[in-house]
């Protein structure tokens, strides 16, 4: 049975190349979509519970905390996860842990779509019924209207009476405010971190002082009025 949703994804990895790699060849299925990026492991642990991606890209070698110790962290949520990594040695090791696949760098695109679908048949599997649909907003761009996937929405930028929605694909231009957006959106999804600009969480890849940066490397500014509620997601690990 097949999924019809969008599959999330956490790519983890030291590098920075592999990363791109990963992301790059996430975004050619069209069914995946990049939910956070992270280099270490420790700075991921207090997300993962937050974000529930449905699987994980996860590299072996990495400093502070191996692949295998961040598996052997995972409680009561434990998303799906597929092992990267150049010594083959680790292969009989990983499959203590149940992971999905485990694919040797360099990673071909072939090779990367075959353990992603091995992903995929396992979460169709182990449903009774078909997924859940996407929750779609109808957006007026002109005088045409989109329906856009809620998931897909990555920030929205709030300009007077007017707003930018930024997608995984493209900006959409819409005449709304940002109180009116912000009324539709899930607070549980989605975060205001200031006057201008509204971000899904799972987008955020990190917070450098009073700049949220994105998955896409953009930086946000967190208003004054903001940075308290923001402080308290991130030091309970909701962020």
């Amino acid at each position: 049975m097949a999924i019809e949703r969008k599959l999330s994804c956490v790519i983890l990895d030291d590098e920075f190349l592999a990363q791109e790699l990963l992301a790059k060849y996430a975004c050619r299925l069209g069914f995946v979509s990049v939910a956070a990026i992270f280099d270490n492991a420790v700075e991921a642990l207090g997300q993962i519970e937050s974000i529930r991606p449905d699987f994980i890209l996860l590299d072996v070698n990495m400093p502070e905390m191996s692949g295998l110790e961040f598996l052997g962290t995972f409680a009561a949520f434990k998303p799906a996860v597929i092992l990267t990594t150049a010594y083959p040695e680790y292969a009989l090791q990983s499959y203590e842990y149940n992971v999905a696949d485990f694919i040797l760098k360099p990673i071909a695109f072939e090779r990367f779509v075959k353990a992603v679908n091995k992903v995929r048949d396992k979460l169709a599997a182990a449903l009774p019924e078909a997924a859940e649909p996407q929750r779609m907003l109808l957006i007026k761009e002109n005088k045409k209207f989109i329906r856009v996937a809620v998931e897909d929405i990555l920030f929205i930028e709030g300009m007077k009476d007017y707003l930018k929605i930024h997608t995984r694909a493209r900006v959409i231009v819409t005449h709304m405010t940002m109180t009116k957006m912000e009324s539709v959106l899930d607070e549980a999804v989605f975060l205001r971190v200031n006057r201008s600009y509204i971000v899904q969480k799972a987008a955020v890849r990190a917070i450098n002082g009073n700049v949220i940066e994105t998955i896409t490397n953009v930086e946000l500014p967190i208003g004054v009025n903001y940075r308290d509620a923001i402080r308290r997601l991130t030091d309970k690990g909701m962020l």
